[in-house]
């Protein structure tokens, strides 16, 4: 049996669920986004959690994913961001999926194949207001709306658009992408298309309160605990939604002078006392991390030491007293009275919490706690189901 654990906090999720209604305006409706199996807390578990507490939509990356939501009997309305191939269609028509479109030969071709099984598709058109990926560019989209509204196997019920820097507090490119998304709306209006949902504002706009001018906010890293920046307010408020744990394995009394790990990367200058635990970059816990993050046994940071391995980490326990093989230790979340968080692992390997949060998750099993009715239940792996 492994020694490395994943926990997922369904109390914590319902938490944030909560305090992003408390957030948004009551008439504003909440897409959760749940791509990338919940950025690696697991897509059927949490979007089960989602869809009992109230959620209004989801949003997934590609038709793959709603086609397991719907397989696992989750009928929420579900939102493909990505848009879909001309392969994807038939699953689409025949999942109820709602793909986003900014490509007008696909479009086309789901109206004709919606059409040839008796059906009308509901589709969101996504324009690039300025992020720079996929999207309709702005400046073309009432071209784009023109030649869509000759489809009859489609009916717009959508309009969004993506935040660059709305994690970032009164920055002036915001203000040029939602006055760039405003425009669109106001064409799409005039050129008949009645009522659409719109919807731009992500996690960071959602913290700063902003871009809540649409029917619908879609909050992503948000719902798992973490701001999108440091920049974001109300860090306090959020509870983070994932701990990872492991245990100690072995514990060596080392002389002056030993090396530990590949590359001989740190070299003891005095008697050192090393815990070796079972966990490394197979495990999605960064090689990044060698010689700069720490872990907590018995409450206490331990410094890890020497090269982070496949599957073994080392870290420095001479501080700590009567650790022993078997001690509990804590490589994301909270011991006593200390917490190491996503966001400070990603400050010291010079990324984000969305890619700890990822890496980490989809590597480990996970168990789920804090569910409606206290149940726990385990899952390994990004395509796995709940047992029991």
């Amino acid at each position: 049996m492994t020694s490395n654990v994943v926990t997922i906090d369904l109390s914590a999720l319902r938490h944030n669920f909560k305090k992003i209604k408390e957030l948004a305006e009551p008439s504003v409706r909440i897409l959760c986004v749940i791509k990338s199996d919940a950025y690696g807390h697991g897509m059927l578990p949490v979007a089960r959690g989602l869809e009992s507490m109230g959620a209004d939509y989801f949003g997934v990356f590609e038709a793959e994913e709603g086609v397991r939501l719907r397989d696992a009997g989750i009928r929420t309305p579900t939102l493909v961001f990505k848009g879909i191939g001309a392969d994807e269609i038939p699953a689409v028509v025949e999942y109820d999926l709602t793909p986003g479109v900014f490509d007008l030969s696909i479009t086309e071709q789901v109206s004709d194949y919606a059409l040839r099984h008796g059906k009308v598709v509901p589709i969101h058109i996504k324009v690039d207001t300025g992020m720079g990926r996929i999207g309709v560019p702005w400046e073309e989209a009432p071209d784009f709306i023109k030649r869509l509204l000759h489809m009859k196997g489609v009916t717009p019920a959508g309009i969004f658009s993506h935040f660059s820097v709305a994690d970032e507090p009164g920055h002036h490119f915001t203000d040029v992408q939602m006055e760039r998304f405003q425009r669109v709306v106001a064409t799409a209006h005039d050129l008949g298309i009645k009522n659409p949902l719109i919807h731009i504002a992500n996690s960071g706009a959602i913290l700063n309160q902003t871009g809540f001018e649409g029917h619908i906010v879609r909050p992503g890293i948000m719902l798992y605990g973490s701001p999108p920046s440091r920049m974001c307010p109300h860090r306090g408020e959020l509870e983070p939604v994932m701990s990872f744990r492991s245990q100690v394995v072995q514990v060596k009394t080392v002389s002056p002078g030993t090396s530990i790990s590949y590359g001989r990367t740190y070299i003891a200058e005095s008697q050192r006392v090393i815990a070796t635990v079972p966990v490394g970059y197979d495990d999605g816990y960064s090689r990044l991390l060698s010689n700069k993050g720490t872990v907590l046994i018995r409450g206490k940071r331990a410094p890890i030491v020497g090269t982070v391995c496949m599957n073994l980490t080392m870290v420095d326990v001479t501080d700590i007293d009567c650790v022993s093989s078997g001690d509990e230790v804590i490589l994301l979340g909270k011991q006593g009275k200390d917490r190491i968080t996503a966001e400070e692992i990603a400050e010291q390997i010079g990324t984000i919490s969305y890619e700890v949060y990822c890496s980490i998750g989809k590597s480990n099993k996970r168990v789920y706690v804090g569910g409606d009715g206290g149940q726990r239940a385990e899952v390994r792996g990004q395509r796995s189901e709940v047992r029991g």
